[in-house]
């Protein structure tokens, strides 16, 4: 069971405590009351119930604190999420980049020096290296053709 969990059950235990009218301290109260003369038990149980109050408010602070670090783990995470998902773009945009030669090596109908250009053309630009990447074997002579007019 985690954090937010134990603060649920908590709070729910209090409030099932606070519908059944039982005051925890009144036990305690009750036992001060016989050994102490000189204070009267109605103070003393005024007393217990304002802790009980105290701790009743600080059981619902404690609790929203807890629900609002929980909101904010998660929207954290989630933006975590998003970095990952930019860094990974960008370590694949730079994997493809280095196999642009190799992929342009298995291509047939370009001399060697069309090839160094059209690679210099698609390094140069991540948007056609993608698309590169994308296309059909036989559709990437004529993207290249393209490229190089």
């Amino acid at each position: 069971m985690g954090f937010y969990e134990t603060v649920e059950k908590i709070d729910k235990e209090t409030e099932n405590e606070q519908d059944s009218e039982h005051d925890p301290f009144t036990p305690l109260n009750e036992l001060i009351g016989n050994a102490s003369t000189n204070t009267p038990s109605t103070q003393i149980g005024k007393k217990g119930r304002k802790r009980a109050r105290r701790a009743d408010l600080l059981i619902d602070v404690i609790s929203d604190l807890v629900k609002q670090i929980c909101a904010l783990h998660a929207s954290t995470g989630k933006n975590i999420r998003r970095l990952i998902d930019c860094y990974q773009f960008e370590a694949d945009g730079i994997a493809r980049r280095m196999k642009v030669f190799d992929k342009l090596k298995n291509i047939d109908g370009l001399p060697n020096d069309e090839q160094v250009r059209v690679g210099q053309l698609l390094v140069q630009n991540q948007v056609n290296t993608n698309l590169f990447f994308t296309l059909d074997d036989e559709f990437k002579l004529g993207f290249l053709i393209q490229l190089l007019d």
